[in-house]
């Protein structure tokens, strides 16, 4: 049994004396630690999903970059002053009157119900649409489509894990804490978003389709129906055609006036027959 808890200790030791190290680190530099932890940490759980969990053959290289960005900046940085700066102000006067226990609750309420929702995601978001090259307002429709499907699914994981951050973990170790332990959350989030974006994906390619299908029927009613090609030419006149594919399967109508009775030139039905 010594000889057990001997060689049980030697393997141990080389990660206890880690653990000291990385604890007397973050004492010292404690926004340093979190920002590394934090940014190595996401990158390395993003790699894994897609490589791993997803079986991707390609790296998609912008959501990984969107993943480091926001675990660095983000998770890092901001999440520390909020954390450690603001949390402890908001619910100074609980703990020191009552412990760590009672306040984590209401710290976990805070973090949860307020700053995931409203600032978490949105922020999320916002580092992916900048990175990919997308205006603003993808961000806002990937919220508005995506939020309530991602703060159920955070909520199961993170409200357990949270009161245990708080009530328990030193306060230079929360974020470095909530670095470790989320390494599963930024695999679910990214594995996630892989599906978000495919939906997203297949839903364009079907409205894309669909345009297409409708068009070439218009392309062949023109061919067929010499009205119809006069009055498909007549409504174009009071209305632009902007959608690229409808624009490409469309011949180019000229201009008929809204009393004309005239019929369309040959030229024009001629290239509408072409198609």
């Amino acid at each position: 049994m010594t000889q057990i808890v001997e060689v049980g200790r030697r393997v141990l030791a080389p990660f206890c004396s880690l653990g000291r190290w990385y604890n007397e680190t973050a004492k010292r530099h404690p926004v340093a630690t979190g920002v590394w932890t934090s940014g190595l940490k996401t990158s390395a759980a993003d790699a894994f999903a897609q490589k791993v969990l997803e079986g991707r053959e390609e790296m998609d290289w912008k959501r990984h970059a969107t993943f480091c960005t926001f675990g660095f900046l983000y998770l890092g940085g901001f999440q520390y002053w909020l954390y450690n700066v603001k949390f402890t102000q908001w619910c100074g006067p609980i703990t020191s009157r009552f412990g760590h226990k009672a306040s984590a609750p209401i710290k976990t309420f805070i973090d949860q119900a307020i700053h995931h929702p409203f600032m978490y995601f949105p922020t999320f978001y916002a580092i992916k649409a900048s990175v990919t090259g997308k205006p603003m307002s993808y961000a806002v429709d990937k919220y508005k489509s995506e939020i309530w499907t991602s703060v159920k699914t955070l909520w199961t994981v993170w409200v357990p894990l949270q009161l245990i951050n708080f009530a328990f973990v030193p306060r230079h170790l929360r974020v470095p804490y909530v670095a470790g332990v989320s390494f599963g959350w930024t695999m679910i989030l990214s594995v996630m978003q892989g599906k978000f974006d495919k939906t997203a994906e297949v839903s364009e390619s079907k409205l894309l389709s669909d345009s297409v299908r409708e068009t070439v029927r218009m392309r062949d009613r023109l061919s067929n129906s010499p009205a119809c090609a006069r009055s498909l030419a007549h409504s174009l006149t009071h209305q632009s055609i902007t959608h690229a594919p409808t624009r490409a399967f469309l011949p180019q109508m000229p201009s008929v006036s809204s009393s004309s009775n005239m019929p369309m030139p040959a030229a024009a039905v001629a290239q509408a027959k072409d198609l």
